[in-house]
């Protein structure tokens, strides 16, 4: 069997660290008897921070999972706005250190 038969296992990004886990494929721990999450890794400061951010935007953790691997590069390129480009009706962003303030 190659390497490409094989079937892919899902790399996480946890949201508390922005550490890269490998859980198991069953998503838990059969020697501990925990339940991996597709959000934080063990720690117990990232699983209580990340556990409260959820509460607080209240979408589903596969969701902020796909979004969070998006971000890190893992799930396919990262999507970034375009420079450059201005909405209709507006003007262009300022460069950093060229805006006008009250001091000049």
């Amino acid at each position: 069997m190659r390497d490409t038969d094989k079937p892919r296992r899902q790399v996480y990004v946890c949201l508390g660290c922005a550490g890269k886990y490998l859980p198991p494929a069953s998503m838990t721990y059969p020697s501990l008897g925990v339940d991996a999450s597709p959000v934080h890794c063990g720690m117990p400061a990232c699983k209580s921070e990340v556990t409260a951010s959820l509460k607080f935007i209240s979408v589903p953790e596969e969701t902020v999972a796909k979004w969070a691997r998006r971000a890190a590069g893992v799930e396919g390129p990262v999507r970034r706005g375009r420079p450059g480009r201005i909405a209709r009706g507006r003007r262009a962003s300022a460069s950093p250190g060229t805006g006008r303030s009250k001091l000049l």
